[in-house]
């Protein structure tokens, strides 16, 4: 999400505001909370803060965290121990990303509390943050996750709205990853075919984004980009000669 990172000028003040607030989180130590839909490329962020954070020379480690309990187990008569496992010695001296953090075991969510508390000593040196697709207060007050944990989660909390709130910045991103699939510059975008990029809602949002790169790029890019040449979930085909989907 860093414009940095991805060579790009977001075109809307949600992403600049949003970019400047990584800038500020890569600066501190602190824990932070990536919210936002699936696909709108909240690891990618976590990473991005990562890589400009003095930790960028150490690990970065992601993992979901419903498989926290499996990954952390020893064995089967023991409580699962956090900081026995593979993943937190891996993490040392970088940065742990839990994804769906909603889904943190019960038995782990305790143990989160002593990755986020600098004044014990047995902790291991990793900065945590934490993704989710949901409201996290609202599984909170719903008592699916404790409080204590919550609270030292959501120090720093960035949303990253979905790309159908900012159409703006779609065409720009389109060009970018169409050049860096394709190995050249991307062609330019016909106002029509602009136009649908913009209005299409993008359920999937940059995931989805990139795979339509992908495809265009795996065919001979044309000089101009049209609705002919885009994919049929973004222009509704109906003919059963056109692919039906994304390749």
């Amino acid at each position: 999400m860093n414009p940095q990172a991805l060579n790009l000028t977001w075109a809307t003040d949600a992403m600049r505001r949003l970019e400047d607030e990584m800038q500020i989180a890569s600066h501190t130590d602190t824990s932070v909370l990536l919210t936002g839909e699936n696909g709108v490329g909240k690891r990618f962020a976590a990473h991005t803060i990562h890589q400009m954070s003095e930790r960028r020379g150490a690990p970065f480690i992601a993992i979901n965290a419903a498989q926290v309990l499996t990954t952390a187990s020893t064995s089967t008569s023991r409580p699962a121990d956090l900081f026995a496992s593979d993943f937190i010695r891996a993490a040392e001296g970088g940065t742990l990303l839990l994804q769906d953090i909603e889904h943190t075991p019960a038995e782990v969510q305790s143990q989160l509390l002593r990755l986020t508390e600098r004044r014990v000593t047995a902790t291991p040196h990793v900065r945590l943050m934490s993704t989710t697709t949901t409201n996290l207060f609202g599984v909170v007050q719903a008592g699916s996750f404790s409080e204590d944990p919550f609270y030292r989660l959501n120090v720093m909390a960035f949303n990253i709205p979905p790309l159908r709130e900012r159409p703006e910045d779609i065409p720009v991103m389109f060009r970018h990853y169409l050049s860096l699939h394709a190995g050249t510059d991307a062609p330019g975008l016909s106002t029509a075919a602009q136009r649908r990029l913009m209005e299409y809602p993008w359920p999937g949002n940059v995931t989805e984004l990139t795979t339509v790169t992908k495809t265009l790029s795996a065919r001979r890019l044309p000089e101009l980009i049209d609705l002919e040449h885009l994919p049929c979930p973004l222009v509704g085909c109906q003919s059963r000669d056109k692919e039906p989907r994304y390749q």
